[in-house]
């Protein structure tokens, strides 16, 4: 069975600094990343879902096909940055699963 590593890099942000994210494979916590942190796991072979969660935040799935071998580089942060820190009430009740973000880098 191959396996494909994928590289999940917390940037540094001022929303939630002091506060750790759980990160999800496959609807099942593996592990939590700090701010400014980066961390790699190990995926199977075919279909993955990856995911973070903070409180009642999270981010929708990412759908990773890992059918070779290498890393997939991932880029995680919350979106209440500059002015929309102001927003973090709204975001918390409203848009939950836009906090934080999750993308391919």
């Amino acid at each position: 069975m191959t396996k494909r590593i994928v590289e999940i890099k917390r940037v540094k942000q001022y929303a939630n600094k002091a506060r750790a994210i759980g990160i999800y494979i496959n609807n099942e916590k593996v592990d939590t990343i700090k701010d400014g942190e980066t961390k790699s796991f190990e995926l199977d072979a075919g279909e993955n879902d990856i995911s973070t969660k903070i409180d009642w935040c999270k981010t929708k799935p990412l759908k990773i096909e890992s059918e070779e071998n290498g890393t997939i580089k991932l880029e995680l942060g919350s979106n209440l940055s500059g002015w929309k820190l102001l927003l973090g009430i709204y975001y918390i009740t409203f848009k939950t699963s836009e906090y934080l973000y999750l993308k391919r880098e």
